[in-house]
């Protein structure tokens, strides 16, 4: 009678014992992935970090929480952006993802980007590329275009310039202010 209790007793030491250590087992593989997921959080940071340092006049800390967002989604387009479009010693002010009314026909989704040199509107895929001067900036203003939506309308020589379906009010009024700033400077 007494052995049956010890060998039950063993079973469940050993049974317990098992438990235990599946259960530290798990609790590494936890750890483990926790401290992997932030090192790629870390390197992703730092990833974003040098694109806006590549990027933007800015720095790191004056960089809006909309611009890193977009940077955080589309590293590739603006490293291909820095590359290929910017001249050299160009930077961004600032930027704001927006449909271009190039006619009444013809609407375009892209970046309108102020820089320290002019302004482009560029589409992710690089296909449009339209490029104006500050000089020819005469005002700029921004419009409500429906419920959530914002627009930008640009003065530009005799032309008006309209980029519309923008939903962050605070960075359009952001680029508006850049662009407005350039083109009163120059």
């Amino acid at each position: 009678l007494f052995t049956k209790k010890e060998k039950y007793a063993e079973v469940q030491a050993e049974v317990e014992q098992k438990r235990i250590e599946k259960k530290r087992a798990r609790l590494q593989r936890q750890q483990e992935k926790e401290r992997l997921k932030r090192e790629r959080e870390e390197q992703e940071r730092i990833e974003i970090e040098a694109i806006i340092s590549d990027l933007l006049e800015n720095n790191v800390q004056k960089c809006s929480p909309y611009e890193y967002n977009e940077i955080k989604r589309n590293k590739v387009f603006f490293r291909t952006l820095i590359q290929r479009v910017f001249e050299p010693n160009e930077k961004a002010l600032s930027f704001i993802y927006c449909e271009y009314d190039k006619s009444s026909k013809k609407e375009i989704f892209g970046y309108l980007i102020p820089t320290n040199k002019r302004i482009i509107f560029v589409n992710k895929r690089f296909s449009v590329i339209q490029r104006f001067r500050y000089q020819t900036v005469r005002n700029v203003n921004w419009f409500k275009d429906g419920l959530l939506e914002r627009g930008l309308k640009i003065q530009y020589g005799k032309r008006r310039l309209e980029f519309d379906e923008i939903f962050d009010q605070n960075q359009l009024i952001r680029v508006g202010n850049a662009i407005l700033n350039m083109s009163r400077n120059i």
